[in-house]
């Protein structure tokens, strides 16, 4: 008949334990030193070897000859196979006062083969307030020749007066490298073909259980007839691999739930275990938070990251933290619930429907702002309007005809001139501003697709969501603003092309380059040359550079932006004067 891996490797002695150090260093001290308790409480998670210690204990404690705290297994003691000095009781089953006064009565008889009576009584938390009290007496003080060994998952459900007459001692979950490590030896003994990445994904799922991996393992073998791969293991277990949690969280960053629900009718078809996949999603999430927020702990413990790589530059960490709060909300009331594929579904409609409130909201209160903005500079053109409407009326005076003849000097607002050559000057100030931003252009635009980057292009698109988090910064509000109404069209390692629905954004963009490149260069960390057109000039350019029928070559870049806008400082009371004149001329 066969026999499960988990039984047939169960660990015979303490140095097969895995995991549980601590354990078995104060048992073996225990042992060597004489100092033997009369009752013991281990306390753990499921599969974690509570009872193979309690048994493996009992079994030392009552060899004849001992060696390095193992049993010879030559001895009467060792060679029996069902040893009566050895009880174990299923409280679970015996769990009323009937079956613990039975066992009272039996205490008193002498050991047969060894030195001691060992009771285990496993899942001690299931008896009874009756069964507890009837055991009580008995526990504190027992024969000489009795042990007690009570093993608990659940050690907060046994009571206080039990607890204290019990030396306790907490059995940890297996961490995952023990599990591996175990693994490992039972497929090569049992030559099992595995991947490593199959052996690493079980040990995450049997969450520090050894049972439950070793038995995970033996299903895996039953399931494929080549190579056991980690495909196999999300096969088997219902859950999913990297590439599809990766997949659902680009969904939500899409906000595209229609194709979400989409995958949550494959995933119930394909009988997916829901209570296990929002597990294993919040685990992914909890991964990117930690690349984002820790990466070299990160890159420490994680060997594949190319996945993480790619999707933490596309969201925040304010987003991250709200949908692992989210799903934790509902990870808890799934494991209360039948309908757990109902619950999964309302978890992602939650994250998509708060997000886009939040979108809706942040676009409410930048359209404040702008609002704002609008009626103050309305404000700034009447005032300005009325001062030129009420400025004296430029009297030419004797002494003037000769002055006037002379060739006129740079205007200010101290000389006393007409509204005529005001608007003039303030015309050939942005004339002669745009025709520099016309060259710089022209030529940022041949540079761009000159060496255009679709991989680059693609890196950063989801990065300008960053912006919406710069509308409430009064230093970038207005910069983030401009950008945010503006498509990222093109891109190479250095230059980004934006196109606006008309020409009068485009040239709003243009004329504040370099707030805007700072502005760029605080979310992306990198220094990018902007530039911007509309959307009549791109369907010209695409088309040019899509076949062909124009070539498109780089130039180094000789001028300095901070020098071109310089040169109209000494004009910027005439421009911020007469803002309305310069905004429709």
């Amino acid at each position: 008949m066969y026999q499960a891996l988990y039984r047939k490797y169960r660990p015979k002695t303490l140095d097969d334990v895995y995991g549980q150090d601590v354990i078995v260093k104060i048992i073996k001290n225990s042992i060597l030193n004489n100092q033997i308790s009369h009752a013991y409480l281990f306390a753990g998670p499921r599969g974690t070897g509570k009872t193979s210690i309690a048994k493996i204990f009992a079994k030392i404690i009552n060899c004849e000859n001992p060696i390095d705290c193992k049993p010879c297994g030559e001895c009467v003691s060792c060679t029996q196979k069902n040893n009566s000095d050895i009880i174990e009781i299923d409280a679970a089953s015996n769990n009323g006062v009937d079956e613990i006064r039975e066992l009272r009565n039996k205490v008193n008889l002498l050991p047969a083969y060894g030195k001691y009576k060992v009771y285990i009584i496993d899942e001690v938390h299931m008896l009874t307030q009756g069964a507890f009290n009837a055991l009580l007496k008995t526990l504190e003080e027992p024969p000489a020749h009795v042990i007690f060994i009570l093993a608990t998952t659940d050690p907060h459900k046994v009571i206080e007066t039990i607890l204290s007459r019990c030396q306790r001692l907490d059995f940890k979950k297996i961490s995952t490298e023990a599990i591996v490590e175990n693994l490992s030896v039972i497929a090569e003994k049992e030559k099992i073909n595995v991947d490593k990445e199959a052996l690493i994904e079980i040990a995450k799922l049997a969450d520090g259980g050894m049972r439950d991996s070793v038995g995970m393992l033996d299903q895996a073998r039953a399931y494929t007839e080549g190579k056991i791969t980690v495909n196999d293991i999300h096969d088997i277990n219902g859950t999913l691999t990297e590439t599809d949690l990766n997949k659902l969280l680009e969904n939500i960053i899409d906000n595209k739930l229609d194709e979400i629900l989409e995958k949550i009718e494959k995933y119930n078809d394909q009988g997916k275990n829901f209570v296990k996949l929002l597990e294993e999603f919040i685990d992914f999430v909890r991964n990117i938070l930690l690349y984002k927020e820790a990466p070299k702990y990160f890159k420490e413990r994680k060997q594949n990251i190319e996945t993480y790589e790619q999707i933490a530059p596309k969201i925040t960490i304010k987003e991250l933290f709200s949908i692992i709060e989210t799903f934790n909300k509902y990870s808890f009331e799934m494991k209360n619930n039948n309908n757990s594929k109902l619950l999964f579904e309302l978890a992602f409609i939650k994250i998509i429907s708060d997000k886009n409130s939040e979108i809706v909201e942040k676009n409410e209160q930048k359209s404040k702002k702008l609002l704002k903005l609008s009626e103050k500079n309305l404000q700034i053109k009447e005032k300005n309007i009325k001062n030129v409407e009420n400025s004296p009326k430029n009297v030419e005076k004797p002494e003037e005809k000769q002055t006037k003849s002379e060739p006129s000097s740079p205007i200010t607002l101290k000389e006393s001139v007409t509204d005529d050559k005001k608007i003039q000057n303030v015309k050939k100030i942005k004339d002669k501003l745009h025709s520099n931003i016309e060259q710089i252009k022209q030529i940022r635009i041949d540079n761009t697709l000159a060496k255009f980057n679709k991989k680059e292009l693609k890196n950063i698109i989801p990065s300008l969501e960053l912006l919406n988090d710069l509308l409430i910064n009064p230093d970038y509000s207005h910069a983030a603003s401009i950008l945010l109404d503006g498509t990222l069209k093109a891109a190479s390692d250095t230059n980004l092309i934006f196109v606006y629905k008309t020409k009068r954004l485009s040239d709003l963009f243009n004329e504040n380059l370099i707030v805007l490149e700072e502005t760029i260069a605080k979310i992306l960390n990198k220094k990018y040359n902007l530039i911007a057109t509309n959307l009549d000039e791109w369907e010209i350019i695409k088309n040019d550079f899509n076949k062909k029928l124009r070539p498109f070559i780089y130039k180094e870049e000789r001028f300095n932006l901070e020098d071109i806008f310089k040169e109209d400082e000494e004009d910027d009371n005439i421009q911020s004067m007469f803002e309305d004149i310069i905004e429709y001329n």
